[in-house]
């Protein structure tokens, strides 16, 4: 059998996170560094060594979610509740590890240029042994941890036996001169090795898609891998699944080289992985995820014998334009062009043929984004009391200004909040920021996920720590009609809080949209959201609540970001109508912010920018960038940082 030039073998799937059992609200674990069967872990944290150059596979932890059940609160509650809201204010933070001021550090030279060097273990053993039985005749001495790193042999010993290992400076050992030293350093660890192993490993991939990269074609050529020196040198087709690895791991740094997703559309727009030995997509799959905008794929050359090995790419691609599939046994199955038509909406040239005008991808593409049913005015019941306007117009200004006070004023200790997403990888706006707090329990995982559950967050105090970590937001002003959905319904028989009798209670649903901005990812857009509270009386209090009523719960869904189609005029069934409000106002940090993303797309001076955003866009990123694009034919030079618009890199 010929050798690899390429990506081969299957790639084995793991299988869903393990989580904790059991009731209450679970403390998030920090956990070890994990690793796959070669011993490989995740490249940004470590890697095999330089001599295999073995890629790994990023360590899933066991994170534990929050979770309250209903009723009354369950015995320790209360210490469960506090530890995990300690773990929102510390999310992702490494725990520092206590000193120990009793220990110390020795460096000892020399082994390296012994006999025992020679040794399976390097001469370790035995230079302990030997240190260990020389330090001391009256006492016995104990080196601690120890490694090799470079030159150097690292022990940590107790302070007490400090001197008894100094007077061995000097001495010879299998031949050559121990030089013994104290030192103030930090001992190495095996991580450390393996980083620095990891960071020459990205040195290495980093130049191979450096001399593989057409910027005039904007082609990424990873052709015949298996031919490739740099890797080859690397090792990395000394199995399948260390060739799997190099793969990905070119495919995460191709895509890391930018920071927008519009960046690496327009420089990375062509990809060829011909003639790799590729017998399955899923071999390659990391390119569907790390370059989904892409506009040419060459698959020639490989050995795909049916649609089944290129279906895991079904609805990926969704701009991909042209594929070449020649020299692949699939090409001989009959009608594999119609299938692939329905897989790729874009497609419109295959294997070098047109297969579809420019009009028929125009409709597939409509296709994907179906017309949404028309959006019927609001509909507002609540006793004629007019708790539901007063309540919003509250509300939706301070969770996007003061979400501590907003927490404080209408949320109690029994109060509680879930959150769930529907994302789409294909929108701009990412979704790391709330996957990890998602309660949308059939979405992900396919069944009740136990740690999905527990996302429940109860309580005013676990409520508004939850809120800080989620990305600033800012909502239209609540007469703006054409922007909201509201639908309000009373309820009897609501348990009293006093504990007499039963009380009205009120659901309101709320349907519309917020602006976003993630200043430290430079990320700006849309996202569509419906949320649904329960308002029943406030608890007696001293002094009284300050609010006669509280949310019960409160549930947010979040969508992608899709047009509204215009309101159906009919006459309105609403017997409280929302007030106005004013426009929410925004600190000059988030100005500034929004200033320097817009000078950055657009070109322009700070200046300008600034006038852009302030003006009719009234600080709407979107509106501004829309404005910017219908004004900048007519804009003088001297508005643009280069004499001319265009994106400035910074």
């Amino acid at each position: 059998m010929a050798p690899p030039t390429g990506p081969r073998g299957g790639t084995s799937r793991p299988g869903p996170a393990r989580t904790t059992r059991g009731g209450g609200i679970s403390k998030r674990r920090h956990n070890p560094i994990k690793t796959d069967r070669d011993g490989d872990v995740a490249m940004d944290a470590a890697v095999g060594g330089p001599g295999n150059g073995k890629l790994g596979t990023a360590g899933r932890g066991r994170g534990n979610a929050p979770r309250a059940r209903g009723g009354s609160a369950p015995r320790g509650s209360t210490r469960a509740s506090s530890r995990i809201a300690q773990n929102l204010r510390t999310y992702g933070a490494d725990q520092p590890s206590k000193s120990n001021y009793n220990r110390a550090v020795l460096k000892v030279l020399g082994l390296k240029s012994s006999k025992a060097a020679t040794n399976p273990d390097g001469g370790l053993r035995g230079l302990l042994e030997f240190l260990e039985r020389k330090a001391s005749k009256d006492k016995a001495i104990t080196i601690g941890k120890n490694i090799i790193d470079g030159d150097y042999v690292w022990i940590n010993v107790s302070k007490a036996d400090v001197p008894d290992l100094l007077h061995l400076n000097g001495y010879s050992y299998a031949g050559g001169t121990l030089t013994i030293t104290e030192t103030t350093e930090r001992m190495p660890t095996a991580d450390d090795k393996i980083s620095n192993a990891a960071e020459e490993t990205k040195q290495k991939l980093n130049a191979v898609l450096a001399k593989r990269y057409n910027p005039e074609a904007r082609l990424l050529d990873l052709s015949a891998l298996g031919a490739d020196d740099i890797l080859s040198s690397m090792g990395t087709f000394g199995s399948q699944s260390l060739a799997e690895k190099a793969f990905k791991a070119l495919m995460i740094l191709a895509s890391s080289q930018y920071k927008r997703r519009d960046e690496k559309k327009e420089a990375l727009q062509a990809v060829s992985i011909a003639r790799n030995d590729i017998n399955d997509v899923d071999q390659v799959f990391q390119l569907a995820i790390s370059l989904p905008d892409l506009r040419r794929l060459d698959l020639s050359g490989n050995n795909l014998d049916s649609l089944s090995k290129i279906s895991k790419w079904k609805n990926r691609f969704h701009y991909l334009e042209e594929l070449h599939l020649t020299g692949n046994p699939v090409v001989n199955q009959e009608n594999y062009a119609m299938e692939l038509l329905q897989w790729f909406p874009s497609l419109s040239n295959l294997n070098g043929q047109t297969v579809r005008t420019p009009e028929e991808v125009a409709a597939a593409l409509k296709a994907l984004d179906p017309t949404p049913l028309p959006q019927y005015p609001s509909n507002i019941r609540d006793g004629g009391n007019n708790v539901a306007a007063i309540f919003l117009q509250n509300f939706f200004p301070m969770f996007d200004n003061d979400r501590a006070r907003l927490a404080s004023e209408f949320y109690d200790s029994d109060s509680w909040f879930s959150l769930a997403v529907i994302p789409n990888s294909g929108r701009p706006l990412p979704w790391k920021s709330y996957l990890k707090y998602s309660r949308n329990v059939q979405r992900f995982g396919g069944g009740r996920n136990p740690a999905l559950m527990q996302r429940l967050f109860t309580g005013g105090s676990l409520i508004a720590d939850m809120w800080k970590i989620l990305p600033p937001t800012r909502h239209p002003a609540l007469d703006q009609p054409g922007q909201w959905l509201i639908d309000s319904h009373t309820f009897p028989h609501l348990a009293d809080p006093s504990g007499h009798g039963s009380a009205m209670g009120l659901i309101i649903t709320v349907n519309g949209v917020f602006e976003e901005a993630d200043a430290s990812a430079s990320l700006y857009g849309t996202r569509t959201f419906t949320r649904t509270f329960t308002l029943g009386p406030s608890k007696p209090s001293n002094p009284p609540p300050q609010h006669p009523y509280r949310v019960i719960s409160d549930q947010l869904m979040l969508h992608d970001w899709k047009p509204q189609v215009a309101i159906v005029e009919q006459t309105p069934t609403v017997v409280a109508p929302v007030p106005a409000v004013g426009p929410v106002l925004i600190d000059d940090a988030l100005k500034l912010q929004m200033t320097q993303e817009l000078s950055k797309r657009t070109g322009m001076t700070a200046e300008y920018s600034g006038l852009c955003l302030s003006g009719p866009a009234n600080w709407n990123f979107d509106l501004a960038l829309k404005s910017f694009e219908e004004q900048k034919a007519v804009l003088p030079p001297a508005a643009f940082i280069n004499g001319v618009p265009g994106p400035i890199s910074m």
